[in-house]
């Protein structure tokens, strides 16, 4: 079944209010109590664009009213055109102008790739509170609103405290944010500064406390960022917060094991994303259940383009080459081995940290119950088909298997052939890698397999020895005409060849290797600030290093390697310290995009490698902060994973999920999340940019013109691959980041750790 679905904006948290508009127009209200955990937002019967299609109140003095066809560049209202009036409240007896008008417009979804849906704010601040319960009749003559009623509930559950909406281990800080944005009239005020923890079972509450301000007119989200710290409160349970002239947080919950859903729901991407097998029951997801993968007949041929590179090998145009297994790439059928790789790397950097926090029967697939921890066995068949992708003749590895063009319809659905890319250098090394931490793990439960790893490692290895490198260092991949798929552009090898060179020496312990590291390690410029990706795996060559067991390691190079891992903790530990949110990224608002906020689970791993090699424990107390960003806590009080929290996104860029059979999305999907500015490559980027109001512009260092802030700069919308289109590698480092988190002890496991 393939639906049109229609991408829409997650809704704003409001409370919930009757409105009607004279005769012609009226907006329902819907309510619900905190425990469901829910929000609350008023919802037009009428199509018409010259009324409000909503009407939300942000505090008891900030009502906002959603007026999508309104221009803000032509618009001339005044505060003063608004007017609330109640025979109920004395305060409001006579007709009380607001104080503060402010706008601000966001496309908030799309109906094709071509036409966005945006969705204009007239903000209104009032100078006196509004009572619970109590009738209030709002008046804009020049905004030909009349007679629209409005009623405040104290108990709303509102976006103006942004919490962790899955919760909090015992032992960890625990924070919650408060404020909200205006648009142009600036942030909204905090009336009180006193805060409430409630049970969410029995009422009662169990903590009292001020707020504190942790910064004013924040350019981030524009707003005035209050900080409720509530780290004394360890007893399990389930709770809100009270903020009063706000209303109830969304309920969390408090326990040892709180991310273990988490981790189960993240890391099962994988099994959903396989190729080549049916997902179905007793394994899949209810509702995201396929048939199949690509059909064998269309899973591959050899590109033409291959003859004419430097590492063909007399491959026939179009001649079969048969892969299988593996995982999509990411939105589409794509799947790629440089990006493929870092999965190895987190995967079994978290098992040399803690392996008993991935266990056999884990995460509900096939192979659950063989002996071997679940993610152990998605590896395994990510191997399957990465085997297939090293040329039997001579070792070297196909970088790419993709459709020419963008697949529409389930995998099982595809009708045309998929393409065998290009040998690269990249790959191959990157392959060598793979292979060798593959029978690293595999050594002493399937030693014959693990075999087989080595020797198409050293293959690789070889391969790499004796062919030229190609693309040539500092030249980038390009592809061949007619095609659309991801290219993956990187510009040197030597990083791949030198992970492949520690990899292949911790696995071996031979001197060949580890002279090739030692050759390169010069060679390769680290940047700490950054992750395991495609383009940058010099970080994990390091790491292989580290953990290799062999004596004859250089003592310069292990303590190089041992401060690289260290500066990158420490540097993420500063960037959480000075972020109002407290999220590792950098603080030029400018770089914000491809996850660099909403993926903020991806410094959890870096921290907990730092506690590993030094055994300082504020390296695990920061680590036990990075998923409250990805997990709600930021300015659009949004879980940035689907299927995960109170409010999450539903349409990701994934066509597992686009062309399904129900209109949930899959769960599990870690999406891009803000971001500052997106790339005019496509109409639906494009319309995006101009739509916001202030305008978007790009933030320059020094500059406080930011327009639109850029932590509000994200719609749902699976046309907007820069927010909505995670990889395989985002997908493992959230599942990687969610599994070390998922059991919660002090200390946090029960091996010391080793002294380096």
């Amino acid at each position: 079944m393939h639906r049109n679905r229609r991408s829409l904006l997650l809704p704003t948290i409001a409370a919930g209010i009757a409105i009607s508009l004279g005769a012609a127009v009226v907006l329902e209200a819907r309510e619900s109590e905190p425990a469901t955990g829910s929000g609350i937002t008023a919802v037009a019967t009428t199509q018409s664009t010259d009324y409000p299609s909503a009407v939300q109140l942000r505090s008891w003095r900030a009502i906002t009213l959603v007026i999508p066809g309104l221009k803000p560049q032509r618009a001339t209202l005044s505060a003063s055109d608004f007017t609330l009036q109640s025979h109920e409240d004395p305060a409001y007896r006579d007709p009380l102008p607001a104080s503060r008008l402010g706008l601000e417009r966001q496309a908030t979804g799309h109906v094709d790739d071509r036409t966005a849906i945006t969705e204009t704010r007239v903000h209104l601040l009032f100078p006196e509170t509004l009572r619970n319960g109590l009738t209030y009749r709002l008046d804009a003559p020049a905004a030909h609103l009349h007679g629209v009623a409005i009623t405040w509930r104290s108990k709303q559950v509102t976006g103006s405290i942004q919490i962790n909406q899955v919760g909090y281990a015992p032992q960890a800080r625990k924070q919650a944010y408060i404020g909200n944005w205006l648009g142009t009239a600036g942030p909204m005020p905090i009336d009180s500064r006193r805060f409430d923890v409630v049970d969410a079972k029995t009422g009662e509450t169990v903590l009292e406390d001020e707020l504190e301000l942790r910064v004013a007119n924040d350019p981030w989200s524009g707003n005035d960022v209050y900080t409720a710290n509530f780290s004394t409160l360890q007893t399990p349970g389930y709770y809100y917060l009270r903020v009063p002239g706000l209303g109830y947080s969304d309920i969390f919950r408090i326990a040892p094991d709180v991310y273990d859903s988490v981790y189960r729901t993240t890391a099962r991407h994988f099994y959903h994303h396989r190729n080549s097998t049916p997902i179905s029951a007793p394994w899949a997801t209810p509702g995201h259940e396929r048939p199949g993968g690509i059909p064998p007949r269309h899973d591959a041929v050899y590109h033409p383009s291959i003859a004419g590179t430097p590492l063909g090998n007399d491959e026939p145009a179009n001649g079969r080459h048969t892969v299988s297994g593996g995982w999509f790439d990411a939105g589409d059928y794509g799947q790629y081995i440089p990006n493929a790789a870092p999965v190895w790397y987190v995967v079994s950097a978290a098992l040399d940290i803690a392996p008993q926090q991935f266990l056999d029967g884990d995460l509900n697939i096939p192979e659950s119950g063989n002996g071997l921890p679940d993610l152990i066995d998605e590896l395994d068949w990510g191997m399957n088909w990465a085997l297939g992708m090293q040329d039997p003749a001579d070792g070297g590895v196909y970088f790419r298997v993709a459709s020419a063009t963008w697949d529409s319809g389930l995998p099982h659905e595809v009708t045309a052939d998929r393409l065998i890319a290009e040998k690269t250098s990249h790959a191959t090394a990157s392959f060598a890698a793979m292979a060798a931490i593959h029978a690293r793990l595999l050594t002493e439960a399937e030693p014959a397999r693990a075999a087989t790893m080595l020797r198409a490692a050293r293959r690789a290895w070889q391969y790499l020895q004796t062919h030229p490198q190609w693309p040539a260092e500092g030249e980038r991949y390009r592809n061949p005409a007619g095609i659309h798929a991801g290219e993956y552009q990187d510009n040197s090898a030597l990083d791949n060849r030198l992970w492949a060179a520690a990899e292949l020496y911790r696995s071996t312990g031979e001197a060949t290797f580890h002279d090739a590291y030692v050759e390169l390690v010069d060679q390769v410029e680290i940047d700490p600030t950054g992750v395991v990706s495609f383009k940058d795996q010099g970080m994990a060559a390091h790491w292989a290093y580290l953990m290799a067991p062999w004596p004859d390691r250089n003592q310069v190079l292990l303590e190089r390697a041992r401060d690289i891992f260290l500066a990158a903790a420490d540097w993420r530990i500063r960037k959480m310290q000075e972020h109002p949110f407290q999220a590792p990224t950098h603080q030029h608002r400018g770089f914000l995009g491809w996850g660099s906020f909403a993926h903020s689970s991806r410094a959890t791993l870096t921290l907990f490698q730092a506690w590993h090699l030094s055994g300082r424990p504020d390296y695990l107390d920061w680590a036990w902060q990075t998923p409250h960003p990805q997990l709600g806590a930021n300015p659009q009080s949004v879980s940035y994973i689907t299927g995960i929290g109170a409010r999450s996104p539903r349409f990701p860029l994934s066509k597992l999920s686009l062309y399904d059979d129900i209109e949930e999305p899959l769960p599990g999907i870690p999406v891009n999340g803000p971001h500052a500015h997106l790339p005019a490559l496509w109409p639906s980027t494009r319309t995006v940019n101009s739509a916001y109001y202030p305008a978007a512009e790009t933030p320059q260092p020094g500059s406080d013109k930011d327009g639109y802030p850029v932590l509000r700069r994200y719609t749902d919308s699976h046309y907007l691959p820069p927010m909505s289109e995670p990889t395989v590698a985002e997908a493992a480092r959230t599942a990687v980041a969610y599994g070390l988190l998922r059991t919660a002890c002090v200390p946090p496991f029960a091996a010391d750790p080793p002294s380096r």
